[in-house]
């Protein structure tokens, strides 16, 4: 299962390498459009390495994929796909928001008035950090922030 999983990450590496190859990667003091995907597929790439070397180690019955794993994997899939179906309509607070209590509710199995904590507090830092400091243009959504 590992050497699959590394198999996998390879080949999203590959393919942000490859969607980047036209961007200019700058240098470390000045980096261009392209050095950001360039950094994550290297990333990547040792990242696959890795699971693909461990791979070799002969998994047991326990490391199995289980019928409640898959559909736990399934769910957070669905998630992911809502939350980018979502993101330009509900803007990306309200979105974010939910993502982030779902995450920490159900993945993390925090209690709920952790989870909605949580989740402010982290939402809360990213809009900050991203639309105040960095002035970047998040999507507003119908909400208008």
């Amino acid at each position: 299962m590992n050497r699959i999983s590394g198999l996998v990450v390879f080949l999203i590496a590959f393919a942000i390498f490859w969607q980047g190859k036209g961007l200019s990667i700058g240098s470390l003091h000045a980096p261009g459009p392209g050095f950001f995907p360039a950094l994550i597929a290297a990333v990547l790439v040792l990242l696959s390495l890795f699971l693909m070397i461990k791979g070799g180690k002969e998994e047991s019955e326990e490391d199995a994929v289980s019928a409640p794993a898959i559909i736990r994997m399934l769910v957070l899939f669905a998630a992911l796909v809502a939350y980018f179906l979502l993101l330009e309509y509900l803007g990306f607070v309200v979105v974010s928001f939910l993502l982030m209590f779902f995450l920490f509710l159900w993945v993390g199995r925090q209690r709920w008035y952790v989870a909605f904590l949580s989740a402010v507090a982290c939402i809360g830092l990213a809009y900050v950090l991203f639309d105040i400091l960095l002035k970047s243009n998040l999507p507003r959504g119908v909400f208008g922030f």
